[in-house]
């Protein structure tokens, strides 16, 4: 049985637009060593600064540890269009090679060019409609996941719930359709390196999503995957 590859962490280098982590990435991947982790990929919120360092720590690894592994991602915004006030819904992305590593370097530079202030703060998002255009090229180079609870999916889960709870058919109704067509493009795009991600935890909103994940997982055939979202 394989350990656990952690695909959901940040460094310092998130810290590029908010005060967000306290890793140091050669601190984080020495403790994943340390907890027996078969790997880790580093997912910054919108940014890849950390991709030489990363490199270079991943080069003199080969020798001491050649099995553990180490993956360039990033937590980009997905959103449809860059209108203000909105919520800027988490979607991951990890590279499999160096052509991943090209997308997502062509995302991000997209997201920088068209950033804007929103809320007093600098916003960066990338659009479904660019995700699609890149990816497009680039299918089989790249995992995406759906991110924490800020994401897209589990975000209209919790608000789907929520409002069953109080009778709000019209709300839920809105989230379900919402979910389905969120689920359909990631498909589309994605196929089998889409994967739906669950956090371990026992706050009682992350425990719900979870379920109601598990379900959605199971109905559509889509794997599950853990993610810790570590920032410390």
């Amino acid at each position: 049985m394989r350990s656990y590859f952690g695909t959901h962490n940040h460094t310092h280098y998130s810290n590029i637009r908010l005060l967000d982590s306290i890793n140091r990435p050669a601190d984080l991947i020495n403790k994943a060593i340390e907890l027996g982790l078969s790997g880790v990929a580093i997912t910054d919120h919108e940014c890849l600064s950390s991709a030489i360092e990363i490199n270079q720590i991943a080069t003199k690894l080969r020798e001491s540890n050649p099995d553990f592994r180490i993956a360039l991602g990033n937590e980009i915004y997905l959103t449809n269009d860059r209108s203000m006030g909105q919520k800027y819904y988490h979607f991951l992305l990890i590279a499999k090679d160096a052509l991943g590593a090209k997308a997502l370097r062509k995302l991000s530079s997209t997201a920088w060019s068209n950033s804007y202030v929103d809320r007093g703060l600098e916003r960066v998002p990338t659009l479904k409609s660019e995700l699609q255009e890149v990816i497009m090229n680039y299918q089989g180079h790249v995992i995406a996941t759906t991110a924490c609870i800020g994401g897209e999916l589990s975000s209209n889960v919790l608000l789907m719930e929520q409002a069953r709870a109080v009778g709000d058919i019209n709300t839920a109704d809105r989230c379900y359709k919402n979910i389905t067509s969120f689920l359909d493009f990631c498909l589309r795009l994605f196929g089998e390196d889409f994967y739906i991600e669950c956090a371990p935890s026992t706050n009682a909103e992350q425990c719900l999503v979870n379920h109601k994940l598990y379900q959605i997982a199971k109905a559509y055939g889509i794997k599950m995957e853990v993610g810790t979202d570590a920032h410390y």
